[in-house]
């Protein structure tokens, strides 16, 4: 949400984060056991409608309660394991590279059913107006496609929800390759590595990191992703959200 201070509107700086020194978490919302959560990205700290990005780990049999947003529109990507998300009384299996969208007012919990810890990473933003949209469940990598350079998944997030949401993306570049883009003006991105190892350059300053950085660029900004030559390819994925 931009923020005005004495009639001067100023803008943000990038946010790096990582996912070490979680919270645990017990019966997190009304759930069963264990889970481990940590918030990457205050939305008042971003430009635009977001409300938060987070990273949540369930342990075999625990799992997030059946709850409801009110006031936020959601997204779920499975980042690793399987899970059990029930969306408005019908279950879901979910795996690794899943989806799921949850519009305003629908009823969704998450399940670790398995014998390993599921990891998922979780955005938030503000609604819009109109009538909520259906959940949907996308298979990202199944829509990976070849670019220069790079391999690309893109979602295309409005159809999905009321509020600002605009691509969702997964990425892939070769070991030691470079992705050098700009966010557009009108939008503010979060990036997350899923597999590798990449150091992140946004306005002079590099962020360096493995699974689980993430960064926050804002609008108009270039930025590069290089991945470290010798340690494999890298895999990551980026949110965005208009700036209006």
């Amino acid at each position: 949400m931009a923020t005005v201070v004495r009639g001067e509107r100023r803008p943000f700086g990038p946010i790096a984060n990582d996912i070490s020194g979680p919270a645990v978490t017990h019966r997190q919302v009304g759930g069963e056991g264990v889970c481990r959560w940590k918030m990457l990205m205050n939305g008042m700290h971003l430009e635009g409608e977001w409300n938060c990005v987070e990273y949540v780990v369930i342990e075999p049999g625990a799992s997030v309660g059946e709850h409801v947003h009110l006031r936020t529109e959601e997204i779920y990507f499975i980042v690793k394991g399987h899970a059990v998300v029930t969306m408005d009384g019908v279950e879901i299996e979910a795996r690794a590279g899943d989806l799921i969208t949850t519009p305003i007012g629908s009823s969704h919990s998450i399940a670790n059913r398995g014998d390993e810890d599921m990891h998922f990473f979780v955005t938030e933003v503000f609604p819009g107006e109109g009538p909520a949209a259906h959940p949907a469940h996308l298979h990202v990598p199944a829509l990976l496609a070849p670019r220069e350079g790079y391999r690309s998944a893109e979602v295309d997030l409005t159809p999905y929800f009321t509020g600002d949401w605009q691509r969702f993306r997964l990425v892939e570049t070769s070991d030691g390759g470079q992705l050098d883009e700009k966010v557009p003006a009108d939008r503010s991105i979060v990036l997350h590595v899923l597999e590798g190892s990449a150091v992140i350059s946004v306005d002079g300053t590099e962020y360096p990191g493995g699974p689980g950085l993430s960064v926050a660029i804002t609008p108009g900004l270039a930025f590069t992703v290089t991945s470290d030559p010798g340690t494999g390819p890298l895999r990551l994925i980026s949110t965005e959200v208009a700036v209006v």
